[in-house]
């Protein structure tokens, strides 16, 4: 590879491993707050979707609102649950707001039909450089032969995705794939030679490179595999 893009800590984007850090660092502030009896947390727990909110939020600004269709479904998701705790709605009235999850979708493929360049989950771009997957309820196998790959999206809901990079090539690295799995799991397939730096948040879930080789990253990664999986995992592999 040619022409590694370095990303520095001060450059970069907030990584989730960071989020993770502060988001443990003041839950641990105010449990022991309470504990010590400095403050009442009777209550805090009903603010819990309000995490899954930030954290789609967070993932559009990270992605720079390129790839939306994960972040939409967290903070709608989220919305729709912190509504509940807040007796707003009834929680058995929350899964008749599911067909959200359809119109964002449909949405955002009538906005592209139109001219607006909003990402669409079920096309990929012209000469396949980015890749925009959804899977939900089933595991499709995708391949991608790009000699330019730069990324994409992928998005697997009670399904799984199986994407195969070996054949593609970055020849602006690092190329950047946002991963959202629930219920799912995302398996990425790379050539043996990348190197892959991955920076996923996991409930209950998480992220795995399963490659026996992994080459020692010098002048910056190939591959960025970020995002957020909850009961769920997204895998690197090789073969």
């Amino acid at each position: 590879m040619q022409n590694k893009e370095q990303l520095p800590m001060s450059n970069r984007v907030l990584s989730s491993q960071i989020l993770v850090a502060l988001i443990l660092i003041v839950v641990g502030l105010a449990i022991l707050a309470a504990n010590l009896g400095w403050a009442d947390l009777s209550g805090i727990f009903q603010w819990i979707p309000s995490l899954f909110i930030l954290l789609g939020v967070w993932q559009l600004i990270a992605n720079k609102f390129r790839f939306i269709t994960g972040p939409i479904i967290l903070i709608a998701g989220g919305t729709a649950f912190q509504l509940a705790a807040f007796d707003v709605i009834e929680f058995d009235s929350i899964w008749q707001f599911w067909p959200l999850i359809l119109i964002i979708i449909g949405g955002s493929m009538l906005l592209e039909r139109f001219g607006v360049q909003v990402p669409g989950p079920f096309k990929h771009s012209a000469d396949e450089s980015e890749v925009n997957i959804l899977s939900i309820f089933n595991g499709p196998e995708h391949q991608f032969n790009s000699a330019s790959f730069r990324g994409g999206e992928t998005t697997a809901i009670f399904g799984g995705i199986d994407l195969d990079l070996r054949n593609a090539a970055v020849t602006a690295p690092p190329a950047q794939i946002n991963t959202f799995a629930m219920f799912g799991g995302i398996d990425i397939i790379v050539p043996q030679t990348w190197t892959v730096r991955t920076d996923v948040f996991g409930i209950f879930g998480g992220s795995d490179d399963e490659r026996v080789e992994k080459p020692t990253e010098q002048d910056g990664p190939d591959l960025i595999v970020s995002g957020f999986a909850m009961f769920g995992g997204v895998t690197i592999k090789s073969k």
